[in-house]
């Protein structure tokens, strides 16, 4: 499965560990032009977030708590929302020429591409696998850093978890 087909059109699953949230849940998925929303429900229960992503600012919401993030991104208070926005964001920007900003050949003879950020901030490097096809994203935006491996699993400081189809 092409990692950017872990994300299907509305509905998909996350797994969660971190100290914040951890879990199972049906995550409802919408896309419209400037825009991208997530809410995150668990088997029993209300909704336990609220992302939205947008040009101006990413947003969430859970219960006793909200966060903002505003540009410039890099400078963001560290939260599992910027994680979650930079690894969808990522996800469904396609990898084309013009996000290209650099090349290489990793220290395992696999081909390293340097990308401009979908969000527009941070660092982004995707390791291709012998087809072509992405096997691993580095993401670092601030002080996060984590990558999303080609199984869906992501994994950083004090978190990890997985897309699952």
């Amino acid at each position: 499965m092409e990692l950017s087909e872990r994300i299907p059109a509305d509905q998909f699953l996350l797994e969660i560990e971190s100290p914040y949230l951890a879990g199972v849940f049906d995550v409802l998925f919408v896309v419209e032009q400037q825009l991208m929303r997530a809410q995150l429900f668990p088997d029993v229960g209300g909704k336990v977030m609220d992302l939205t992503v947008g040009l101006d600012a990413i947003t969430a919401t859970m219960p006793g708590q909200s966060y903002r993030a505003i540009p410039p991104l890099q400078q963001a208070q560290p939260h599992l929302a910027l994680v979650l926005a930079a690894m969808l964001s990522e996800l469904l920007a396609p990898v084309t020429a013009a996000r290209v900003v650099g090349e290489r050949i990793g220290s395992e003879g696999q081909i390293e591409v340097q990308l401009r950020p979908a969000l527009g901030a941070g660092e982004v490097t995707a390791e291709l696998g012998p087809t072509g096809r992405i096997q691993r994203y580095q993401i670092s935006l601030g002080v996060l850093s984590f990558t999303l491996a080609a199984d869906g699993s992501f994994a950083g400081r004090g978190f990890s978890g997985r897309l699952c189809p």
